[in-house]
């Protein structure tokens, strides 16, 4: 657990370093380290190192306690709204945070790895969503076009403020998948570790931990369709795209 000092109000830039910037549900929210605060903190928790110390601020007490909220330049990890953290991960964040940066450092280590290209990766550009409606006209309306979705299973679909759409699916041994709905290129690198490798026979993410990918894709999300069969989501996403 990151150590606490005597009462600081302005400390020195030059000793520290932000090392990330995360997020947790409401309803997990996680005690602001500057002290005298004691207030609980969940949306942009501010991760930094100063004089070998490791301290977890909530973003008014970082900003006070630097400066100003932009004081130490971009985090390491996360940014925006922050990361968002699993269970496991906001545990961590409380009890072990230095194991939770080493975390980190190793799954950017693999992202990086799993680089085929040493070029910046392209700009993303979603397919435009108005072109959905020919996608759903051409699929048959009683089944999903992947054989290996669990019959009788609900999917759910997300669109995205980016414009791309995604479709999570029960594989049939009740593993989840997320997949780009429609498909667009570079899908595969649009979304970050948590939501886990590729599956390239099914043509998604195979998700990890569902409940922390979808709180990630709701923040990001213009609107999402009810859980549902295949049919009744087409005829949702239909008739929001028709009204949009």
């Amino acid at each position: 657990m990151p150590e606490t000092e005597p009462n600081v109000l302005f400390a020195n830039h030059s000793t520290a370093k932000l090392l990330a910037i995360v997020s947790v549900e409401h309803s997990e929210r996680v005690r602001c380290g500057q002290p005298n605060c004691g207030h609980s903190v969940y949306r942009r928790i501010h991760v930094v190192r100063e004089n070998s110390k490791l301290m977890v601020l909530g973003s008014t007490c970082f900003a006070k306690r630097y400066g100003n909220d932009a004081a130490l330049g971009s985090a390491r990890f996360g940014g925006g709204e922050g990361k968002p953290l699993t269970q496991a991960e906001r545990e961590l964040l409380v009890n072990n945070t230095q194991a939770l940066l080493e975390q980190f450092e190793i799954e950017a280590a693999a992202l990086e790895a799993a680089k085929v290209k040493p070029t910046p990766p392209t700009v993303l550009q979603p397919r435009p969503f108005r072109a959905i409606q020919h996608v759903i006209a051409s699929v048959p309306p009683r089944e999903t076009p992947w054989e290996w979705v669990k019959p009788l299973s609900s999917v759910i679909f997300l669109k995205l403020k980016d414009g791309s759409g995604w479709m999570r699916a029960q594989r049939r041994d009740d593993k989840h998948l997320l997949v780009p709905w429609p498909v667009f290129e570079g899908w595969d690198e649009a979304l970050p570790p948590l939501f886990g490798p590729i599956d390239s026979a099914c043509g998604g993410h195979l998700l990890p931990d569902v409940i922390a990918a979808l709180r990630y894709l709701r923040n990001h999300a213009e609107w999402e369709t009810k859980p549902g069969r295949w049919r009744d989501v087409l005829t949702e996403i239909a008739s929001r795209t028709a009204s949009s």
